[in-house]
This record gives C-alpha cells, structure tokens and sequence, in this order.
C-alpha cells in the first residue's frame, strides 16, 4: 500500500516552522535574480570582452533561472506539503493565489512595452528586429503560452518564457502534490535521482541547460520535481545536514568544469542547507537584501526597459570598457530600483486587491510562504 503523508501534530508543527523558514530562501532570490541580470548586462555590454575571467560565472548567469526553478518547487512543498488543497474549492483559491501573483505585473509590463513601442514607431525611431513586436507574439505571451513549444521566436519582454513554464506547473502542481502525497517516501530517492540524470541529458549539448522556448518545458520539469522531492524528504528529515553541505560544493564544482547541472544539483543543496540552517525559523526584523529578494520577481520582469535605456545608451556612443563596467554597475542598480518599485507599488497591492475582491476566505496569507509586504 502506498504511503501517504499523515498531518500529524509533529508533522503540523514541522509545517508551522517551515513557514517562518522563508527568510534565507528570499535573500538567495536577491543572489540567484543579480545573477540573473548580470548575465544579461553583460550580453548587452559585453564587459567579460575586457574582463574575461569574470566570463566562467557571468556567462552561467542563466542558471540563475534554475534556481528559481528549483525554489518554485521547494517553496510549494514548504506551503502545501501539510495541508494540500482539499477539494475544487481549494484549488481554485490555489490558482487565484498564483494568478494574483504573477499575472498583474506581467500585464502592466506589457503593456507598457507595448506603449513604449507605439511611441517610438511613431517618432520614427529604428527598431531593432521588428519581427520581435507581433501581435500573434504578443497573444501568446499575454497568455503566459510562449514557452509552450508555441513560438521559436524571443519577442517582447523576453523574459517571460520562465513565467510561462512556471505558469504551466503551476496547473499541474494539484496533481503532482496528490502523487507526491500518496508516493513512498523511498521512492523519492530514485525520482530525485531520475530529475538530475534529466538535467545532465539536457544540459550535454553546447548551449548546456541554456534553454527557454525550446525545451523550456523540460527543463522547468525536471527542477520543479526536484525542488518538489527535496521539499518533502527535508521536511521529513531525510537529508542528512552534513551530506547536504558536502553537495552544494556542486556549484563551483559545476562552474569549474563547465556542467550547467551539476552547478544545478549545488543550487538545489543549497536551498535544502538554508531550510536546515539552525535558528532559521526565528523572526527577524527584514533588511534591504529581504526586501529586494522579495522583490526578485519584479526586478526580472523590469529588466528589459533596463535593456532598451542601455542600447539606447550604446547607439549614441561607445564608452569604451571602463565606460562599459560602469553602465553595468548603473544598470544593476536601476533595475534592482525599477524591481522594488514595481514590487511595491503593483505586484502587492494588485495580489491584495485581487484576493480581496475574491472574498475573505481568499484573501487569507499564501501558505506557499511566499512574502508579502509589511
């Protein structure tokens, strides 16, 4: 007989601390999102030209991704694993939480790229592959579809490919939690085993695990399973500290010899040994690398009006590479600003509004541990 997860009062107060346990997760989304936008200064400034022994660890700045990817999974666990949705109604509030989240702030970029692509046809401007700002393009992506094997084309805010395979575990997640619930707990050995020898398949080719709408799909599944797993057996107390600290000895392993998922399975115990730290469940008063953590998602989805200042920048004239590292540091910090603002002026108020129209039940805390603002 397959055995299933039992909210016992042990297992419900493990549950309880894992919630407050969210607040070295959420500055690692402030490491893993700068990684992120470092990677993408750079294909846009090409700093690593003059300076290229920053190119092993800015050139892997994709990876950053993975690492959302990877915490997606563990954080869902975290707020669900104890207390799954019970019937449709639970789930339904499950994907109002979701939609609330993300959906707004994705539509208000958009749009506002939209605009930003109105005036300048208008004023005559040189758009840079125009191809990129279709209206099917557009659909597809105000639907969070583009990263479903739907487009090979990169168009509008261009980041958004993640959102879209998030968006598509997310529809799953009821079901893969009902599975991860009723599996053994030996069996997410072998599973975990399986989503890592995923990545090592995927990631053999010369663009490594550097893959968004093609493949996109794959590669989300295979890190989402695994945060999934990981969520559970660390919640369980099958993950040994000791041997979890030895694995994330995995990322400058991985960036050394160049393997995306080696690097990969170094994040994923690096997520499972900030859960593990001790005192990590004590409250502390949020600082500014809390604050902008919890702003990641705001930072990534702002980052092309960063792209468009800097090419803008570019056409005019060459800085020269000082010039170039100094652009990379104001473009660092702008988007860094441009995320938090968004983050606190529409993402939080737009999920509190949107949650709060659906009734009070509704508009109850995100048992994801997902953060909110103060």
């Amino acid at each position: 007989m397959a055995a299933g997860v039992v909210n016992t009062p042990e297992r419900t107060g493990r549950a309880a601390a894992a919630a407050l346990r969210h607040d070295g997760l959420t500055r690692l989304r402030l490491v893993l999102i700068g990684w992120v936008v470092l990677y993408h200064l750079d294909l846009t400034l090409r700093v690593t030209d003059a300076l290229p022994w920053l190119r092993p660890i800015l050139g892997v700045g994709y990876l950053g991704v993975d690492g959302f990817f990877l915490l997606s999974g563990f954080a869902l666990w975290l707020g669900y694993g104890s207390r799954p949705p019970a019937d449709a109604a639970g789930i339904g509030r499950f994907f109002l939480r979701r939609f609330a989240k993300i959906w707004p702030l994705h539509g208000l970029a958009l749009l506002a790229l939209l605009a930003i692509v109105v005036a300048a046809r208008a004023a005559g401007a040189t758009i840079r592959d125009p191809e990129r700002f279709g209206a099917v393009e557009f659909v597809l992506q105000l639907f969070l579809v583009n990263a479903w094997e739907t487009t090979d084309r990169h168009a509008w805010n261009y980041p958004s490919w993640a959102l879209s395979v998030e968006w598509a575990g997310y529809l799953v997640f009821p079901v893969l939690l009902a599975l991860l619930l009723r599996a053994r707990t030996a069996s997410l050995f072998p599973l975990s085993a399986t989503a890592v020898a995923g990545l090592f398949w995927l990631g053999a080719g010369e663009n490594g695990l550097n893959h968004t709408l093609h493949l996109g799909l794959v590669r989300f599944g295979f890190e989402f399973v695994l945060g999934l797993a990981l969520g559970r057996l660390a919640t369980e107390g099958r993950l040994p500290r000791a041997a979890v600290l030895a694995c994330t000895l995995a990322v400058p392993l991985g960036l050394g010899l160049r393997l995306d998922a080696l690097t990969v399975v170094g994040l994923a115990a690096v997520i499972v040994a900030l859960w593990q730290r001790p005192g990590a469940a004590a409250a502390r008063k949020p600082d500014l690398l809390l604050r902008l953590g919890e702003a990641s998602f705001g930072v990534y989805l702002c980052w092309v009006f960063i792209e468009i200042a800097l090419v803008g920048v570019l056409r005019v004239s060459d800085p020269g590479p000082a010039g170039r590292v100094l652009l990379m540091a104001g473009g660092f910090a702008a988007n860094l600003a441009a995320g938090w603002l968004a983050w606190r002026w529409v993402e939080v108020p737009a999920h509190r509004w949107i949650l709060h129209r659906a009734g009070p039940q509704r508009a109850r805390a995100d048992p994801s541990g997902r953060p909110t603002a103060r």
